[in-house]
């Protein structure tokens, strides 16, 4: 990884249950995950009277602003691996709320679409997502969520970068 100037110092793991505490409280991956993972429960709460997962929202709601996408560009917009993008899709085609059908420029590969169940199913899954979204933002001021959103992108791109640059 490149090498980056050190502001904070993260201990190495010390023993004891108050060292715990303390050495996991400046670990940052620590406190997104627990954020994410907060925010992912909320979201399977709220969509579970839709009867569908998170990964099914996602992948539904990216049909529903780029209609006829590829299972691959999905598994991006979805942040899943193909191979779960492949169970998530068979799964809505068998509750009818996509079809796929071969692509005109490859054959072999498959372009799924919303049915119209498929559209209005989304669309009510949304707004219960939205009020979830709308509470997180509303714990923020407008310049605090400005913020927030920069320091995440800043975050992204850094692991991104240094990952990518191994």
């Amino acid at each position: 990884m490149a090498t980056v100037s050190r502001i904070v110092d993260i201990p190495p793991p010390r023993r004891g249950r108050r060292e715990f505490a303390e050495d996991t409280g400046v670990r940052l991956g620590l406190h997104i995950k627990a954020a994410e993972q907060a925010m992912m429960a909320a979201k399977t709460e709220a969509l579970r009277s839709f009867g569908v997962t998170v990964a099914q929202y996602a992948t539904m709601l990216s049909l529903y602003y780029v209609p006829e996408q590829s299972s691959a560009q999905l598994a991006r917009a979805a942040a899943v691996t193909p191979q779960t993008m492949a169970t998530v899709i068979a799964k809505l085609e068998q509750k009818r709320l996509v079809t796929r059908h071969p692509s005109s420029d490859h054959a072999k590969v498959l372009i799924a679409s919303l049915t119209p169940e498929g559209e209005v199913l989304v669309l009510c899954a949304d707004e219960a997502a939205r009020r979830i979204e709308q509470c997180m933002a509303e714990a923020f001021s407008a310049k605090e969520r400005e913020q927030l959103t920069e320091m995440l992108e800043r975050v992204t791109a850094l692991l991104r970068g240094s990952l990518n640059a191994e």
